[in-house]
């Protein structure tokens, strides 16, 4: 069995928990079995620090776990412990970025707790170089923004854990060098209305990176409220919610926003394994176009992330790019410049300066970090494959591919005329695709980016429908989307039968029973007592309008002649009787049935002018017709 032997004197710097100096002499045996896990168990609390020209400084402070089964070495005299970055990210307008980091504070010292979170800490109270199994380690935020103990980040290589040692540590000119470095812009409430906020805390050591996937869980992120200035003229971090162990805060964007997809990217090969996250999110826009928004994070990779690509359709090209990234801060040694968004051959891709190993100061993608990608298209989204191009070289791969949101790229042409939706309607998109002849000709008087021909035209006016309705060219009474003429009006009345009249009878149906009060003469209807009822699956029978809705049906009583101008005579239905009338029963006359000039009577004529009923139209008809004829206007 191996045993680690345990120092037993504290440094002058050891930590003080609750003003009281933990100076506990040691002289502990331990097993040494496994594999060390450190985890991030929970973010307690932050410090505010200065504001210098428009840049407010934080610290996070973190409590450590070891779910592990061996000892993690906390040895502050050599390479050989923790280093704990600190981020914060913001929520804002359907957008997920990084907006400050901080130089890594480097551990020291475990003080051994009791904690829930951990398991059973066999040695709890007692200070040593190791973090044991079951044991929570906590540092303050006033430890971990202790300018005295922090260094670059760029001397952490997050994949082994590896870091020079001494770090180097320059004099500091101001209160906000090293530490979470935030623009007030940023973070003024004033400014960022409806904005969320989340700080995460990352660890780094080497024994807990060569474990392989236990390295993946050492990051935990806690939202917070950002306060109004303080008496000292500093904004605040107020915790808000539980510490959500385990998980990097990208992760909180699709826990909130379900809509967004999330994509771990895993780098394969020796050196240079590790972890970037992809979250994205495709937002429909008033104009009708597409924003797609992507949030690459570096969780562990050394090799860092040097371009990121997403194919485009060939005609319709994107527009409205945009980058994202966070500032380095005091003295480290890469440059901010964004990345450069270009388009090539249907890929559109965002890179940075290459790799010059004798003097790497490009704005590479570098581990606990996350910058942003965006574009608009009128593409609507699809499943796509992006890739990721490493930074450092040589290595292999030299890039990963992640499956995800992106444009849809084959030809949408609803009109089926050889040119996509987006040249019918304009030449002139970026790049040139649309340069071909009959191009642009296509109206589109929503700005919807689909052309008018190809949407509903129910009056055949050669304008959509929804035109017609939002320029009051059309109305449209019952608010369902369809103009008030391409509805059905049974009574011809230029009022569709869904705003014709009321339930007067209160049968929950607007039929004949209800409009024939309305007729002219009023009152001069009587509806039949039998109608056609309709159930489902199309089954139809005659039955009265009270038992058809007894049963769940619908009377249908618009083949009547209550709904065909009711009066007696009124052959052209239009309310009244008249010379057209006349004709009309003229044009009908069948002479007696059963006389030898009888024709058989079409069943129009029937329902009009047959007032004996007795199946023919003739002289009795038209005398009984003539007895009531009042000429209408």
């Amino acid at each position: 069995m191996k045993y680690d032997t345990i120092y037993a004197a504290l440094a002058a710097s050891r930590r003080l928990v609750g003003g009281i100096c933990l100076c506990v002499l040691l002289s502990l045996v331990v097993p040494v079995n496994g594999a060390p896990d450190v985890i991030v168990s929970g973010l307690p609390g932050t410090s505010a620090y200065a504001n210098v020209n428009g840049i407010s400084a934080f610290a996070i402070g973190t409590v450590s776990c070891n779910i592990g089964d061996s000892n993690a070495r906390w040895t502050s005299s050599s390479n050989q412990h923790p280093v704990i970055g600190q981020n914060l990210f913001r929520l804002k307008d359907g957008r997920f970025e990084h907006i400050g980091m901080s130089w890594v504070k480097h551990g020291f010292l475990v003080v051994s707790e009791s904690n829930s979170d951990c398991g059973v800490c066999p040695t709890p109270g007692q200070a040593t170089d190791v973090l044991r199994p079951g044991c929570a380690d906590t540092y303050s935020s006033a430890l971990n923004g202790d300018q005295s103990r922090m260094g670059p980040k760029s001397q952490v290589n997050a994949f082994t854990g590896y870091f020079p040692y001494p770090p180097i540590r320059p004099v500091f000119p101001n209160l906000i060098n090293g530490r979470l470095q935030v623009h007030n812009e940023d973070i003024i409430p004033a400014m960022n209305e409806g904005a969320r906020y989340f700080m995460e805390g990352h660890y780094i050591l080497p024994d807990d990176a060569s474990g392989g996937e236990t390295a993946l869980n050492n990051a935990s992120y806690r939202e917070v409220l950002v306060s109004g200035m303080d008496a000292q003229g500093r904004y605040v971090l107020n915790r808000t919610g539980p510490t959500v162990q385990q998980d990097p805060a990208i992760r909180a964007w699709r826990t909130i926003d379900p809509t967004v997809v999330e994509t771990d990217m895993r780098v394969p090969g020796d050196p240079g394994e590790g972890l970037f996250i992809l979250a994205a999110k495709a937002t429909q826009l008033d104009s009708g176009f597409w924003e797609y928004e992507y949030a690459l994070h570096n969780f562990n990779s050394d090799r860092s992330g040097g371009s990121f690509s997403v194919p485009v359709p060939q005609e319709g090209s994107p527009s409205e790019f945009g980058f994202h990234d966070v500032d380095y801060h005091s003295g480290e040694p890469y440059e901010g410049t964004d990345w450069t968004p270009t388009i090539s051959n249907g890929i559109l891709t965002w890179s940075t300066a290459p790799f010059n190993a004798q003097n790497d100061t490009s704005n590479a993608l570098r581990w606990s970090t996350t910058y942003n990608f965006r574009f608009q298209s009128g593409a609507e989204p699809m499943t796509t494959t992006v890739t990721l191009g490493l930074f450092k070289q040589p290595g292999f791969p030299v890039e990963v591919t992640g499956s995800t949101l992106g444009p849809r790229l084959d030809l949408i042409d609803c009109n089926q005329n050889g040119l996509s939706d987006a040249c019918d309607l304009d030449c002139g998109l970026v790049g040139g695709a649309c340069d071909r002849p009959n191009c642009g000709l296509s109206m589109d008087c929503d700005e919807n980016g689909i052309p008018d021909v190809c949407q509903v035209d129910c009056n055949h006016n050669l304008r959509p429908d929804s035109c017609d309705l939002s320029s009051g060219e059309s109305l449209d009474c019952n608010e369902n989307a369809v103009p008030d003429e391409c509805e059905p009006d049974c009574d011809g009345d230029g009022i569709t039968d869904d705003c014709d009249g009321s339930d007067a009878d209160g049968d929950g149906f607007i039929d004949c029973d209800d409009l024939c009060p309305f007729t002219t003469p009023p009152d001069d209807c009587i509806c039949p007592s039998l109608v056609e009822c309709c159930c489902a699956l199309n089954f139809c029978f005659d039955a009265s309008p009270e038992d058809c809705i007894g049963i769940g049906c619908v009377p249908e009583c618009f083949g009547s002649r209550c709904r065909e101008g009711c009066l007696p005579g009124d052959g052209d239905g239009d309310g009244d009787q008249d010379l057209a009338d006349v004709a009309a029963l003229q044009n009908c006359f069948s002479g007696p049935r059963g006389g030898p000039t009888y024709v058989l009577p079409g069943e129009d004529c029937l329902r009009s002018f047959d007032e004996d009923q007795q199946n023919d139209i003739d002289l009795a008809d038209f005398k009984k017709f003539h007895g009531v004829f009042v000429e209408g206007p």
